[in-house]
């Protein structure tokens, strides 16, 4: 399995502002884009983490603006497990324009909840998903 994942996006027209650039907003719609794309390729998506009562918040962000991106661009988003702790994790973020040039860097942290809002241990609800995590940050080291 490999823990760094390529998810590309093509920058639309209503993703830009009044000076043509995209705002800045759209990095962190297009981290998730690329977090749940993943996700979905190791075998973890959300919607079988949901359907089995567990809930995946977004607790922190950390974003780098590094260089505009404009309407028609295709951004290729590098997304990799940082960290995973078993109830936080972590995905770093690298985006890149057509001519390889960085974009954008960011982190989001996680955590896990029941759907009743309680702290959960990811192991135990969902082994499964655990262990693709886990063999996804191996991937890296």
């Amino acid at each position: 399995m490999d823990n760094l994942h390529d998810y590309l996006h093509r920058v639309h027209y209503y993703e830009t502002d009044k000076m043509g650039v995209t705002h800045h907003s759209n990095y962190v719609r297009w981290m998730e884009e690329a977090r749940v794309d993943f996700l979905d390729q190791i075998g973890c998506g959300y919607a079988a983490m949901e359907a089995a009562g567990v809930v995946s918040p977004v607790v922190g962000l950390e974003c780098r603006y590094l260089r505009p991106t404009v309407f028609d661009e295709t951004v290729r988003i590098r997304v990799r497990v940082k960290e995973y702790r078993g109830v936080r994790l972590f995905f770093s973020y690298e985006m890149q324009n057509a001519a390889g040039e960085p974009v954008f860097t960011g982190v989001s942290e996680h955590c896990f909840l029941s759907a009743a809002g309680r702290p959960i241990i990811l192991k135990k609800q969902l082994p499964d998903a655990d262990r693709a995590l886990r063999e996804a940050l191996e991937e890296d080291k």
